[in-house]
């Protein structure tokens, strides 16, 4: 019980002046300066000094703290047993080499113990620069995009002040202990997205990792590791390529997209660097997505087309329908002929028997443009100026006939008609002869 009582008593004492010390710095979170005792450590204390005063300090530790004097019946030292250690196993340098993992899934821990804190887990093909070994683990150089955090009240402007600040696995005081920082050091790094209190830092490079041993292989000097991630860059950027020309490609019209185009650097993807698995996958699905995503604008470019092909040929109909009626030849127009044929053959004493096409082409050249709407001209009268009348607002405008326009199927309608003028015969209004209709 004295003794018990002893190694409470001494264990308060370490505390209340770890304490003291951390008044004087100010706040400072648990764990986060190696200022500690042995119950905070859990690592074996061992007692030394002889006299009046004797001390127990625990390894590793910066201070010491006095005990009470104890009696002599209470001084035996403890048992064999109780102060055996689990020896310490070395780190061995090896000839560093690339490892490549074997597992589906590896664990790296942050020390060479299956207990240790696990920094990340690595799938089967990922690469690791191997430079020592540690009992039944491989010492490994840390990923290059790898984190660290500290304790923000020990940065300023970017120089640590204090020794042996603790670098952790993450920002929390329960994390994993990977290194050390000591005053002047410099860092860089941000604020903690999730933790303010903490620095996010490029984690320093003497820090490593542990892999078991049996989960990796030795495939080839370090250089091999520096060869696969250009290799797999060049991969990644590949997919990013096929990637931004099929969001460019299909935002085109069917006609308009080079799917060949967009095809080829996911194919290159997974027949060129079918090594890295997960983007020869990555490549795999998006080009299937991405040939169903093509063949749906291919079916409805398909069925778009067919549907303004069977308006088009619908249009046309109607326009060939219209068009014969308006050619057709009916016996109204057949009455005019003699005066048309007349008029021709004055114009061809004029100009040196040229041919009725040309004929009535030079008509259009001197054609008038007539609007209004097209009425029958039914007065009983001689001489009369034309078959049709047209009327503006009420009024009549003109007298219109033709031998080429059948106007009788656009009576009642209003029509823009290309006039030829024609003797009216004294009428009130013009006469043309129609050589086209709208």
């Amino acid at each position: 019980m004295y003794k018990l009582a002893n190694i409470i008593c001494t264990t308060l004492c370490a505390l209340s002046l770890s304490q003291a010390v951390a008044d004087d710095i100010g706040f400072i979170p648990e764990h986060e300066i190696s200022l500690t005792s042995p119950l905070d450590t859990h690592e074996s204390m061992t007692s030394f000094g002889s006299g009046e005063q004797s001390f127990i300090q625990p390894i590793g530790s910066e201070f010491s703290v006095p005990m009470q004097e104890t009696p002599a019946s209470f001084s035996q030292p403890l048992p064999a047993q109780t102060l055996a250690k689990k020896p310490a196993i070395k780190k061995i340098s090896v000839k560093p080499f690339t490892g490549k993992v074997k597992a589906k899934k590896l664990h790296m821990r942050s020390e060479a113990d299956l207990d240790a804190s696990i920094v990340r887990d690595l799938s089967r093909g990922e690469l690791v620069t191997v430079v020592g070994e540690k009992g039944d683990f491989w010492v490994v150089e840390a990923p290059s995009n790898s984190k660290a955090y500290v304790f923000r009240s020990y940065i300023l402007d970017n120089t640590v002040e204090g020794n042996k600040v603790n670098v952790r696995l993450h920002p929390t005081v329960d994390s994993a202990v990977l290194t050390h920082l000591n005053s002047g050091d410099q860092v860089k790094g941000s604020i903690c997205s999730t933790n303010n209190k903490w620095m996010e830092i490029s984690l320093p490079q003497n820090v490593n990792f542990y892999l078991a041993k049996q989960f990796v292989e030795n495939i080839g000097p370090p250089e091999v590791k520096g060869q696969q991630e250009a290799k797999r860059h060049d991969a990644e950027q590949t997919l990013e390529s096929a990637q931004y020309l099929a969001k460019v490609e299909l935002s085109k019209s069917f006609p308009e997209i080079d799917f060949e185009k967009v095809t080829h650097n996911y194919e290159l993807v997974i027949s060129d660097y079918a090594e890295f698995n997960d983007l020869a996958q990555a490549a795999k699905e998006e080009l299937s997505s991405l040939q169903e995503r093509y063949i749906d604008k291919r079916l409805a470019y398909a069925d778009t087309k067919l549907q303004a092909d069977e308006e088009n040929s619908l249009a046309a109909r109607e326009l060939a329908h219209a068009s014969a009626l308006l050619t057709a030849v009916t016996d109204k127009m057949k009455l005019w002929e003699p005066i048309e044929e007349s008029l021709y053959l004055s114009w061809c004493s004029i100009n040196e028997s040229r041919t009725l096409d040309e004929y009535y082409t030079d008509q259009k050249l001197a054609s008038t443009a007539v609007t209004g709407i097209l009425e029958p001209y039914t007065a009983p009268v001689k001489c009369k100026p034309g078959d049709f009348i047209i009327r503006e607002n009420d009024l009549p405008v003109a007298y219109v006939y033709s031998t080429q326009v059948n106007l009788q199927n656009l009576v009642g309608k209003k029509v823009t008609l290309s006039g030829a003028p024609r003797p009216n015969n004294n009428f009130a209004f013009p006469a043309y002869f129609v050589l086209s209709a709208e």
